[in-house]
């Protein structure tokens, strides 16, 4: 089976307010199809529309949505977190459960992770996970990221893993 390729789109606030809308009004603006499922964590909608709108530039370190070919399918999302921090950025991704298991996490993660790092200020890349082995922390660690350390909030704790720019000293 060929490797499919994951390519980045970057949603402008017409693309995000389809997404709200629903997946048929997502399908008709991105002009494919939209995989069932594929906002995971679609509470986090609400938030990226608030900042693309108050802030349009803030789409370089914002969301991405993962679409393949071969059909032309929207599978999942994620992005930065946000700007980088003292030369570290944090990144998220899920994937649609209907195409997990194919290697897209790791091709979306490591087009990520090509992106960060085409940035001179990013020195680091973060990611949390649950604390727990599952396909996240594979995901990551293929893509090349080491645990780093333990994180807790009031929900609950979270493992960080990290990886630093090819060549550059550590981070964050």
């Amino acid at each position: 089976m060929a490797v499919a390729l994951v390519h980045l789109v970057t949603p402008d606030l017409a693309m995000i307010d389809a997404a709200i809308e629903g997946d048929v009004a997502l399908a008709r603006t991105l002009g494919c199809e939209v995989a069932e499922g594929w906002v995971v964590f679609g509470q986090a909608l609400g938030r990226v529309r608030g900042e693309l709108a108050a802030d349009p530039g803030s789409t370089r370190w914002g969301t991405r949505f993962f679409v393949v070919d071969d059909p032309r399918t929207l599978v999942g999302w994620g992005g930065f977190k946000g700007a980088p921090r003292e030369g570290v950025v944090e990144i998220g991704y899920a994937i649609s459960p209907v195409w997990r298991g194919q290697g897209l996490a790791t091709i979306a993660v490591g087009e990520l992770l090509r992106e960060a790092f085409a940035a001179p200020e990013v020195q680091t890349v973060v990611a949390h996970t649950l604390a727990e082995r599952g396909p996240s922390v594979c995901v990551l660690e293929k893509a090349g990221l080491v645990h780093d350390r333990d994180s807790a909030d009031d929900e609950r704790v979270t493992w960080r893993f990290r990886v630093e720019r090819p060549g550059g000293e550590a981070h964050g």
